[in-house]
């Protein structure tokens, strides 16, 4: 394991605050114990990366062991005209495809980067992780996908999932994850990571069984602490709100 950081940027003089992004490379055999220290590979980077590199946030994920579905659930994954295919890799057509669905996906739930807007709808062709490309048809369209790798056969990572939101009522977010959960109970892997955990959008990642985040110190299954932490990020607007939050971080239960 080599660690680094980039020291991005700090303001000292009228507020506390330090602003670095910790990073890690890892030989493959490291792989399991980087997960278990809730690190993240990343698929994009501000600058080029020199291979695999990992980050170290607020990880989510689910204990595999202590997921049960639930009638309901067994019931969305028996919904009709949707079907599954899976590509380990994506040629040009499937490429123009999926990029239309994730600029509908932004679109519609307007989850533009500020003063990055245009280039939020780009989906990025280069990668650091080479996926598995889990593509959701309705009535034979194409109208979702998610991005999902395995490592060690016991770690089910998820990317990018985008949905064209042209049918709202077909629910595809929540099929698409039971869908993958199922995918992996049968693969027989161990743990399913959700990503990042960060903002109200995160919160519903705590509804599923076995459902764990990590804080930077320990993974914890205290969903309601999760759901306040996500409540306070989307809280923060300014940077005086976060000096604010930052004392108040280390007493919140």
């Amino acid at each position: 394991m080599k660690l680094f950081f980039d020291h991005v940027t700090g303001k000292l003089t009228h507020h506390d605050l330090i602003y670095s992004l910790a990073l890690a490379k890892f030989e493959e055999k490291e792989y399991c114990q980087a997960f278990e220290q809730g690190w993240i590979p990343l698929s994009w980077y501000y600058t080029k990366l020199d291979g695999l590199t990992w980050i170290n946030a607020r990880n989510t994920r689910l204990l595999l062991s202590k997921f049960t579905f639930s009638k309901k659930q067994r019931k969305i994954l028996r919904k009709k005209d949707i079907r599954v295919e899976v590509y380990d890799k994506l040629d040009d057509a499937l490429f123009i495809i999926i990029s239309d669905i994730y600029k509908k996906y932004i679109q519609y739930k307007k989850f533009h980067e500020k003063d990055y807007e245009e280039e939020s709808e780009i989906f990025e062709k280069e990668d650091y992780i080479d996926w598995k490309y889990f593509i959701y048809y309705y009535k034979d369209k194409p109208v979702a996908f998610t991005e999902l790798k395995v490592f060690g056969s016991k770690h089910v990572l998820t990317g990018q999932f985008a949905w064209d939101y042209q049918n709202p009522k077909l629910g595809m977010g929540t099929y698409a994850t039971l869908h993958e959960i199922d995918w992996s109970i049968k693969n027989k892997c161990k743990k399913y990571y959700l990503s990042y955990g960060y903002e109200k959008t995160s919160v519903y990642k705590s509804r599923f069984d076995g459902f764990e985040f990590w804080n930077g110190r320990g993974w914890l299954k205290d969903k309601s602490l999760y759901k306040k932490l996500c409540e306070h990020d989307t809280d923060i607007t300014t940077l005086s709100e976060l000096n604010t939050y930052q004392r108040k971080y280390f007493t919140i239960k």
